[in-house]
This record gives C-alpha cells, sequence and structure tokens, in this order.
C-alpha cells in the first residue's frame, strides 16, 4: 500500500510519516497537489478544508482522503494535530470509504460549489436559468451559486442557502443579491442537468479555478466523485460547526 500526503505546513509532517512507517505504509510527501495524487492508494491531507479542495482540483480519479485539520473549520477533515495517531491508524486499518458527488462545469469538477459572477463587480447581470432543458426562471443578481449538498456549508450557506444533510445527494441553486423581492434558493435532484445563461461572466470552481463563460453553461453530476475515508458523526458534527462558526 502507497500513500500520498499533502500538507499545506510541516509542523506535523515527520508526525504523520513515523505513524505511516509503524503501519509498514510507503509514502511520498508532497508540499503542493499534483495530478501524480491519483497514483497512490490514499491521501493524507494536512490543512484545512481549502487543502482538500485544491487536492480535488488535480485529481479527477480520487484515492480516499483523510483530514487532519490545521486550518479552521475543517468540515471535510477527520482528525486534528491533536488526536491524528489513532483516529488515523483506524482508519487505515479497517478502510471504510464513503463517496460524496461532484459537480462538471466547462471541464472543471467540484465538491462544494460552482460560482457564476458578474464580471463587473457591482453590475448585476441578467440571468436565465433552466432545468433539464426547460426555463424556469429569469432574474437579475449578483452571480449565482450551484453547490452540491457538501458545499451548502460553503458559498451557498453565505448567500443565503439552507445547510443540507451531506448524504441527501442534491444541488442547491442560490442567487447572489437578487434584484427581487423574496426570491428564495431552491433544492433539485443531483441528477438533473442545471443550465444558467448569461451574456458573459466567470466561472469559479470551488474558489479555486476560473473560466469566462457566455451563454448556456451547464452543470450536471460528475462521472468522478470524492472518496473520503468514513468519519463518525459527520451530520452531527456539521450541523454543529456550521452553528457556531466564527
Amino acid at each position: 500500500m502507497k500513500a500520498a500526503i499533502v500538507y499545506k505546513t510541516d509542523e506535523i509532517l515527520s508526525r504523520v510519516e513515523r505513524v505511516l512507517e509503524n503501519l509498514n505504509i510507503s509514502f511520498g510527501s508532497f508540499s503542493s497537489p499534483s495530478e501524480e495524487l491519483e497514483n497512490y492508494d490514499f491521501i493524507v491531507s494536512i490543512g484545512g478544508d481549502g487543502t482538500i479542495l485544491r487536492i480535488l482540483q488535480k485529481i479527477r480519479t480520487c484515492p480516499p482522503i483523510f483530514g487532519i485539520n490545521t486550518g479552521r473549520i475543517g468540515l471535510l477533515t477527520h482528525s486534528t494535530p491533536e488526536n491524528f495517531e489513532e483516529i488515523l491508524k483506524k482508519a487505515v486499518k479497517d478502510f471504510e470509504i464513503e463517496e460524496f458527488p461532484r459537480i462538471e462545469c466547462e471541464n472543471l469538477l467540484a465538491l462544494n460549489e460552482f460560482a457564476i459572477l458578474s464580471k463587473q463587480p457591482g453590475k448585476l447581470m441578467d440571468v436565465t436559468i433552466k432545468l433539464d432543458g426547460a426555463e424556469i426562471d429569469r432574474l437579475r443578481c449578483d452571480g449565482i451559486v450551484v453547490a452540491t449538498q457538501i458545499g451548502s456549508t460553503g458559498y451557498a450557506f453565505s448567500a443565503g442557502g439552507p445547510v443540507v444533510d451531506p448524504y441527501i445527494d442534491c444541488m442547491i441553486i442560490v442567487p447572489i443579491a437578487p434584484f427581487r423581492f423574496g426570491w428564495k434558493p431552491f433544492v433539485i435532484d443531483m441528477n438533473r442537468k442545471v443550465e444558467i445563461s448569461v451574456e458573459s461572466a466567470l466561472l469559479i470552481a470551488d474558489g479555486q479555478k476560473s473560466v469566462e463563460v457566455s451563454g448556456d453553461v451547464e452543470i450536471r453530476r460528475s462521472e468522478h466523485p470524492a472518496v473520503f475515508f468514513k468519519k463518525e458523526f459527520r451530520v452531527s458534527e456539521m450541523f454543529r460547526r456550521v452553528k457556531f462558526i466564527e
């Protein structure tokens, strides 16, 4: 078995390497993610949620990820620098995994969300929203967030969207500052095709990569899910942490 360690900070790198050595697992260490990570049996991420999102931007086929949170929130991570040793050992021994869907657009993948934003800050853009080819609304707004259930605690949450159980496969469509009274976000089945029609905008994947888009921008479920080691109490911890985010 071969593991990849991706670290934002090397403060606990030697401790992680020692745990893997004691488990007789060979490893490679990376200060930044690369496509090479697809060749490993699993990935240990040392950082925050952003580190995991950067890893996922580099790979389509995803080995199981174990996260050690050295950031702030750590909703995607499994442990902290204080308690990771035993949790990592158990995760590798049991090797129970869970998959969460990613969404795809313009050859980009996102675990959390795609944000479609006006290229001119402070200027509204005209947006048409379609589901499975049928128009459902037109509005003016600063942008649109299309998030997964995992991403419901990210940008979509900040824009006023609901927090969704991470085990319900869905997409959430949330307008950013809509110029209309009472427009509410809504939740749709993950297997639907979402089209956002815009004249000209920026498409941003998980806050990591961006491309310019125009016309019909199609967002759909990807064939390449994100894979994580199973995490106990994922749902209750997610709701608890979101409630007390500072």
